[in-house]
This record gives structure tokens, C-alpha cells and sequence, in this order.
């Protein structure tokens, strides 16, 4: 099925057999990360679209090409359904973790590695981020994962919610949380506490950013 993102004004395809039939879901676009509301693809009889309907662009970017070879990082979600993105290094908090965001209704996603957990960000949109300070890679960069994200542009970082997950920083030091560019700091001795701590934190953030995110969603920006 293609898809056709306002946005960057590009056209991209998912796999038919990733979309659920009958349905309301969004796919992020690869290109701008703007949700994109599934739809049908125009009919075309030779001619331009009837009803002042705009066509689909013939082109595509080398990235977009690059990334619809390999789908295997695309997760489909129903519209409305929170969704996390766990990058730990410690499996049995990474269960933990999971099954304490499970309970609060989260769809999770688990990544292994640096490089799964950049390759399910460039093709998904997740509600929350939950990474550690252990994620180890070559070169300057000690945490490539969380370099990347604070990196990221200031439109696309504001979509999701980061939580670090530290054995040496304090929980809620919202000051090193701001220097480390993530919104929450929790300490693994506070696990027991992150359901509370994740739900006030997020809702919180999503308060702080809601007057702002209804305005790009009356302009149709969101």
C-alpha cells in the first residue's frame, strides 16, 4: 500500500501484509516522521485526479529507497495505542521494565542492540523512550543511542517522551536530565516506583506541550 505524507510531500509503500485490514492506524513517515493516516490509493484512469484530488508524486528520495528494502523494523499499531521503545542492557530489566509498561497498557518494542533500536526509530513513532547509560559503541560517542536522539531536530524530538535509566544518577535530578537531553532520570534502585513516576512524568509533558501541539494540529501540522 502507498502512502502519500503532506509533509515532505513524498510517497512511500508498506508491505500489504503489514497492514491489518479494516483498521484506523498512522505510519510515521521515513523521510519527515509525520504520522500518516492510512488510505487508499488513488485510482488512476490516464489522467489527472478527479475531484482536485492531488497525485501522487512519481519520485522518491535514495533514503526513502533504502529504507522500504528493508521493513523489518516496521511496526503497525492502532491509532491511539501508547507505544514504547525499551534499549537495555540488562534483560531482566528489560523485563521488568516491559511488563510494568504492559500493565499500563503500552505497546513495547525491544531492541538488543544500538543499531535495531536506530533502525525501529527511523521507520516508527513511539510515545516513550526507555534507554540506559551502558549502551556502549566505537568511537568519541560512549552512548551512540542517545547521542543520535539529541541530535534529533526539535520537531521530531517533542513526539516522544525519553526516560534514562541510570545506576548512578539520582531520580528526578531534573537538572542532569537537562544536560543528559532526556526528560526523566531513573535510578534502577527506584524501579519499583518507575509505573508512578513514568505516568506523572509523561503526563506532565504532554501538559507542557499540549496548548502548543493543539495549534500544529488546527494547522495540520501534527
Amino acid at each position: 500500500m502507498k502512502f502519500f505524507c503532506p509533509g515532505c510531500r513524498v510517497t512511500f509503500s508498506v508491505p500489504d501484509e503489514k497492514i491489518p485490514a479494516g483498521k484506523e492506524l498512522k505510519i510515521l513517515c521515513p523521510k519527515c516522521r509525520m504520522p500518516v493516516e492510512k488510505k487508499e490509493e488513488p485510482q488512476q484512469e490516464g489522467g489527472p485526479e478527479k475531484d482536485g484530488a492531488e497525485p501522487f508524486p512519481s519520485y522518491a528520495s535514495a533514503e526513502l529507497d533504502a529504507q522500504e528494502e528493508d521493513s523489518s523494523f516496521l511496526e503497525v499499531v492502532e491509532d491511539g495505542v501508547k507505544t514504547a521503545l525499551l534499549c537495555l542492557s540488562d534483560p531482566s530489566r528489560t523485563e521488568q521494565v516491559e511488563q510494568m509498561l504492559r500493565q499500563s497498557e503500552f505497546y513495547v518494542s525491544t531492541a538488543t542492540s544500538v543499531p535495531m533500536a536506530l533502525g525501529k526509530l527511523r521507520s516508527n513513532h513511539y510515545d516513550l523512550l526507555v534507554l540506559d547509560d551502558k549502551q556502549q559503541g566505537s568511537g568519541p560517542v560512549g552512548n551512540p543511542l542517545l547521542y543520535h536522539i539529541q541530535l534529533l531536530p526539535m520537531h521530531v524530538r517533542r513526539q516522544f517522551f525519553l526516560c534514562l535509566l541510570s545506576e548512578s544518577l539520582p531520580t528526578m535530578d531534573r537538572l542532569t536530565a537537562f544536560r543528559q537531553g532526556v526528560d526523566l532520570i531513573l535510578n534502577v534502585k527506584d524501579l519499583d516506583k518507575a509505573k508512578i513516576l513514568l505516568v506523572r512524568s509523561m503526563r506532565d509533558h504532554e501538559g507542557f506541550y499540549k496548548v502548543f501541539n493543539d495549534e500544529l494540529g488546527r494547522r495540520g501540522q501534527r
